[in-house]
Parts: C-alpha cells; structure tokens; sequence
C-alpha cells in the first residue's frame, strides 16, 4: 500500500514499492530511510545514507527494494521549498546530519507501527514542524503576483502562457522569465507546468479519474498529462494512483 499525502502545493509519500527511472524534475525532494539505509544516485554519484534531499533540475535515482521508505516532493514557491532551498545552498543535494537523520526516522518508525491515517498526519506535522521557517525572505511582489493568478486561474491556455503574466505584471517576457528564475530557482515556463500538474494530482485526490484530470488541470489530453508526469517523476502516473490511499494535511 502506498500512502499519498497532500500538504498545500507540496506531495508526500509513503511506500515501499517505488521504483523510479533516473529523471529530474523541478521540485525539491527528500528521502527519508525508516531504518536500513537509502541506495540512491544523484548527478552519477552513488549516495548510501539514511536522510537526503536533491535540489531541483538534478538527476537522480531510486529504489525502495522493498523496505518502507518516506518522499517529499516540495514546490520551490513554498515556505517549506524555501527552508529547504536554504539547506541546499545550490549544491545538488544534501545529506542530512546523523542527529536530526535519528530523530525523523524515530517519527516514522512510529508511524509505521501505528499504521493509521492519525498516524501518518502527525508524522508529517511532525517533519514539517523541525524546519526552521524564521528567515525566509518574501518573493518579489511581482512574482507574488504571478504565483496568485496561477492559483486563482481558469485552467486554459491562455492563462497559462508567459504573455498573460506579463501582461498582467507590466514586465516584459524575458525580463519576468528572468525575474521569476531568479527569485523561485526555477523557469517560470516549467512553473507553469508544474502547477498543471499539481492541479491533475488534486483532482485525483478529490476521486476523478486521470482523463478528467488531465482535462480539468488544462492538458491536452490525458497521454499529454501521462508524458509530463513520466518525464517528471520518473513513474507512471497509474502505477502511482494504484493501491494507494490519499490523505491531506491542511
């Protein structure tokens, strides 16, 4: 069984079945081992450690092998992609320190035990709760602007080209193209895609199936929604819906 959990615009997982080809995407995501260490490959390097987190647009690539396992994948626009950001300091990944490794470990392994819905929420809170949030500096307010027309948008094209937002900010393309990469880490092209995304994944929470997905969230048709997914995340987006249960953390 895989547990798939929503926090606001950032997904969680909890499995032991995930297996992924080597792919990079433009999310944060961590790995967290429950007891025996992590096997996993960033940029070419083969990494073994119980806790890491890989940076945005980095290859990378992973195998449960069967033991339970926890993921986060965090949206860069994020107060959590922001405080993980800051770990990274723009290296390709980091490998958490044995103290804190221990004590996120200890969580799930109860969470693991407990095996309830409660269980897990708590589990993430929990995660969630040991960053330090107190330092983050606000977006450009122009790129606030264009992160709160996304969330607030009729999913079709036309609201999902760079010439509305720019429109809509009184920037030019390039100069917002420009702005946007230099304030969230990622192209504001590949934001765009990312949020369709993030909007196919809530429809399926909410029990669509992926075709109404993939048209609700503004892709072209549902093997459009399947490609991106893929290139994205390594797994086809039905091996990931199946035998899994959706829980959200608000």
């Amino acid at each position: 069984m895989n547990y798939i959990i929503k926090y606001g615009k950032n997904f969680m997982a909890i499995s032991d079945s995930i297996e992924a080809d080597c792919h990079k995407h433009w999310l944060l995501q961590l790995f967290l081992s429950s007891e025996k260490e992590l096997n996993i490959e960033v940029n070419g390097q083969y990494i073994t450690c119980g806790a890491i987190l890989v940076n945005v647009d980095t290859p990378h690539l992973f195998s449960a092998d069967r033991c339970p396992h926890f993921t986060i994948l965090a949206d860069p626009t994020t107060e959590l992609g922001h405080v993980l950001r800051e770990l990274l300091l723009d290296q390709p990944f980091y490998v958490f320190p044995s103290e804190n490794t221990v004590l996120m470990q200890r969580a799930f392994k109860h969470g693991l035990i407990q095996k309830s819905n409660d269980a897990f929420i708590s589990f993430v809170e929990s995660i969630i709760s040991q960053f330090d949030y107190s330092n983050m500096k606000n977006f450009d307010n122009r790129v606030i602007e264009v992160l709160n027309l996304l969330d607030d948008c009729i999913h079709e094209d036309e609201f999902h080209q760079i010439k509305h937002f720019s429109d809509k900010t009184c920037l030019s393309e390039s100069r917002l193209a420009h702005l946007f990469k230099e304030e969230t880490g990622m192209p504001l092209k590949s934001y765009i895609v990312l949020h369709k995304l993030q909007i196919a994944y809530e429809s399926i929470f909410n029990g669509e199936n992926i075709t109404t997905a993939a048209l609700n969230a503004g892709f072209d048709s549902p093997s459009h929604l399947a490609y991106t997914n893929k290139m994205m995340t390594g797994m086809s987006a039905t091996n990931i819906i199946r035998d899994s249960e959706f829980l959200k953390v608000y």
